[in-house]
């Protein structure tokens, strides 16, 4: 059984300095971590939260949805913006409009008290079939890839983790848990990977919905 830590113990760990480099805040909690509150971090105790590890005083992480607008559900009076959606703000070919679209949601996460946006979309618009089509960017690689960036840049730089989904050919929404999608490695480097590769290599993605 591991120790249990008062509010006054806690504020002599490295982790909860916020005046030290955040990389060595990271290394410190995780050195206090058993496995099993590892793998909370990694699960949800309800649908939009993780599990909290109290005796070190991590509150849970909490995500809301929306790729043109934060879901906050049954929030009260709390309200949110419906921003146009990603179809849309891809016709405009302007990163700068994607930059300033993922500052603004962020901001709102913020306001309702979240720390992730389960957004950006960026699957390719294979067919029109696909209900979610309009949740997604474009059919062009390259646009698609500068537009992601942008997007996951403007959510980062208000403190807000982007997850950006779905990694990866989930271009049809029936039976997108259990269906085979069967690419050519050719395809996949050319037309499928190259948005998500670019989030990380280029706005450093905080992360990935993978399904």
């Amino acid at each position: 059984m591991k120790e249990m830590y008062t509010e006054k113990q806690l504020q002599n760990f490295p982790f909860m300095d916020n005046n030290l480099d955040l990389k060595k805040r990271v290394e410190d909690l995780l050195s206090r971590l058993t496995l099993e509150e590892k793998f909370k971090l990694s699960a949800g105790r309800f649908m939009w939260h993780t599990k909290p590890i109290k005796r070190l005083g991590v509150k849970p992480f909490t995500m809301y949805d929306g790729p043109h607008g934060v879901r906050i559900g049954s929030l009260g009076e709390k309200k949110s913006t419906y921003f146009p959606s990603a179809i849309c703000r891809a016709a405009t070919w302007d990163s700068k409009i994607s930059y300033e679209f993922g500052k603004a949601i962020a901001e709102e996460v913020r306001e309702v008290g979240a720390h992730m946006l389960l957004a950006p979309g960026i699957n390719i618009q294979r067919t029109l079939m696909n209900g979610r089509t309009f949740e997604y960017q474009t059919e062009d690689p390259h646009l698609n890839k500068v537009l992601a960036v942008a997007t996951v840049r403007g959510i980062q730089s208000q403190k807000i983790a982007a997850c950006v989904k779905h990694y990866i050919c989930n271009n049809q929404e029936t039976n997108r848990f259990t269906v085979s999608s069967e690419v050519s490695e050719r395809a996949l480097q050319e037309i499928y990977l190259p948005a998500f590769k670019a989030t990380v290599q280029e706005a450093d993605a905080w992360s990935f919905m993978t399904c």
